[in-house]
């Protein structure tokens, strides 16, 4: 009786089971086309375009999401705070442990803060002089002074500044944290 060695049997039950995964895969993707009327010229909604999310589904954009945006203005009107945000993406930037920000492209979106959210503040967005505080430490604020300190902020450097935005059930921002950036 010969043996065979298990390197020459490997392959083949590998191969094998490649194949029956991929027939699985095309069976579930043509069907959801199918469920979904995707194969109808409709583009599926882009998750990271509310405006999209919301024609699609129905739903208040972000509602009960995390988000990561630039924030392009923000302001108060009639007791509400209003940002003008657009997704964008981070990386951690190991050469100089810090995070790369990444913005994204598009239209800006504005969203509405909950009267009590959380504003959680890091430099560059709340200045150096934060007593007792590290730079990166993140340090609540008021809304109203948040809206303050971003107009205040040199242009180049407010378009580098990312925001880790939490939204409630409805759609609006219920926490603002800043990403500290040296």
């Amino acid at each position: 009786m010969s043996a065979t060695p298990v390197t020459s049997v490997m392959p083949v039950i590998s191969a094998s089971r490649r194949r029956g995964a991929m027939r699985l895969l095309s069976v579930v993707a043509f069907g959801s086309l199918a469920l979904t009327g995707c194969g109808e010229g409709k583009e599926p909604a882009d998750p990271t375009d509310p405006t999209a999310v919301a024609a699609s589904t129905g739903r208040t954009p972000w509602a009960g999401t995390k988000q990561f945006v630039t924030v392009d203005k923000a302001w108060a009107e009639g007791g509400l705070t209003y940002l003008s945000v657009r997704p964008a993406e981070k990386k951690v930037n190991t050469r100089f442990d810090t995070w790369e920000i990444i913005p994204g492209t598009g239209a800006f979106t504005t969203v509405t803060m909950t009267k009590d959210a959380r504003v959680l503040l890091t430099a560059p967005v709340r200045g150096d002089d934060a007593s007792g505080a590290g730079r990166g430490e993140p340090l609540p604020s008021s809304q109203a002074e948040f809206v303050t300190l971003l107009t205040q902020l040199d242009p180049g450097t407010a378009a580098g500044v990312g925001y880790d935005l939490s939204f409630d059930g409805q759609g609006r921002v219920a926490k603002l944290q800043t990403l500290y950036r040296p």
